[in-house]
């Protein structure tokens, strides 16, 4: 475990010489390094909250965390208190490690996935804190971090920012998912969701969302509550270099672990089937957390260049002509689609994959499968060129750091509406 905090320590003034909000956050995917969807929110939230505030940050290690990972951490947040934590499961693909998750979720009606991202150890950190330090906020960033919402309520406000409403991802996933197995997991998951999630949100005082979507379908389920909008954001970077909008290279980037993506791949690679072949297309797939039985599975299909997790995004993109979203199910503002449009690569790209975002960041918006295979016929080097510079201006006017870090610290001043 890293640095505690000590009891009774008192907030470090600002230049101006006010104090600054304590704050407590509590992050169960740990941060560092962003080579993960689930770490880029999480570290740009600690990173405005430490730069608006006195914060203790209470993070729980992935099973492949490094010392060095703690370290850079630390170095990057200067500044705060980082607390870490080990998981509760090291080997997350064991069969008795998932026997073990989907017992404890059943006892508890929370989702089994929750524990791949919860410590017992944090438990025990995060009850004793806010008898020893007034916190004037305490921060659940991610869904499992709901899961200690009862420990951080000694805090004066609790908020808990989602990247997706569990309970409406699950029923809209029961009509979108064409995969018989995604539709069942979906079934089966719902109650779970929807217990887990009534049960958190009893315990916090707001909620942040990324999409106004997000924040509708929020209150559908649940009621009216103080809620604001944070979409993501990404880190600035150069546009990849080697785009190629002439060549007949596609980009599909994501984490194949997750059913929507998955189930989406597949949708587009049936629809566009002829097109792919006819038109001597290669679609790159990029993305970790593949199965066995995925990565058979797509080597079936002789134009798909299964590539799997990849250091550097930049490199995935040489010699490619645009980047393919086809996602029917999920919620909020997709960072897969953020990511695209900061490497500079043009978008087709489907109504759910740019929730949030102006459909002008893409050439083409595909409503339907179909439209995927049309869209490989009648898209343009020009009509790419284009809407690559929209998506560029579009991110940097709207889902840059800069606006992420501003939100942020409005919210630690004042509150959802």
């Amino acid at each position: 475990m890293s640095s505690r905090p000590e009891p009774g320590t008192s907030a470090a003034p600002d230049h101006s010489g006010t104090r600054k909000p304590r704050v407590l956050a509590v992050v169960t995917f740990f941060p560092w390094p962003q080579n993960h969807g689930d770490a880029l929110r999480r570290f740009m939230f600690l990173e405005a909250l430490a730069s608006s505030s006195d914060l203790t940050a209470l993070c729980i290690e992935r099973p492949e965390t490094t010392a060095d990972d703690v370290a850079e951490l630390e170095r990057r947040l200067e500044g705060a208190r980082v607390v870490v934590v080990p998981p509760w499961q090291r080997d997350l693909r064991r069969n008795s490690a998932r026997v073990a998750r989907v017992v404890r979720g059943l006892a508890t009606m929370t989702p089994p996935w929750i524990y791949r991202q919860w410590s017992p150890a944090l438990e025990g950190t995060v009850a004793p804190l806010p008898g020893e330090q007034p916190f004037d906020l305490a921060v659940l960033i991610g869904e499992p971090a709901g899961m200690y919402a009862r420990e951080v309520r000694g805090a004066a406000r609790v908020i808990w920012d989602k990247s997706n409403v569990l309970t409406a991802s699950d029923i809209d996933a029961l009509s979108t998912v064409s995969s018989p197995v995604g539709k069942a997991r979906a079934l089966a998951g719902l109650p779970f969701s929807y217990a887990f999630e009534r049960r958190v949100l009893r315990q916090v005082d707001e909620v942040v969302v990324t999409s106004e979507e997000e924040r509708q379908r929020l209150h559908r389920r649940f009621g009216a509550r103080p809620t604001s909008t944070i979409p993501s954001a990404v880190n600035p970077q150069p546009v990849a270099d080697g785009i190629d909008v002439s060549s007949r290279t596609l980009l599909w980037l994501s984490t194949l672990s997750y059913t929507p993506n998955w189930d989406g791949l597949l949708q587009f690679l049936d629809a566009a089937d002829d097109q792919l072949r006819r038109g001597g297309y290669t679609v790159r797939v990029v993305g970790a957390d593949a199965s066995a039985k995925q990565v058979d599975l797509l080597r079936t299909f002789p134009y798909v260049d299964y590539r799997g997790y990849v250091e550097d995004l930049a490199d995935a993109c040489a010699g490619v002509a645009a980047g393919v979203v086809p996602v029917w199910a999920g919620a909020g503002v997709k960072l897969k689609t953020l990511t695209l449009m900061a490497l500079g690569v043009p978008l087709v790209a489907t109504p759910v994959a740019l929730e949030g975002i102006p459909e002008g960041a893409a050439a083409l918006v595909a409503r339907t499968p179909a439209d995927f295979a049309a869209a490989l016929e009648s898209l343009t080097p020009q009509v790419l060129r284009d809407a690559a510079l929209r998506a560029r201006a579009i991110l940097q006017d709207r889902f840059s750091r800069t606006v992420f870090s501003d939100s942020v610290t409005q919210l630690v001043r004042t509150g959802g509406d």
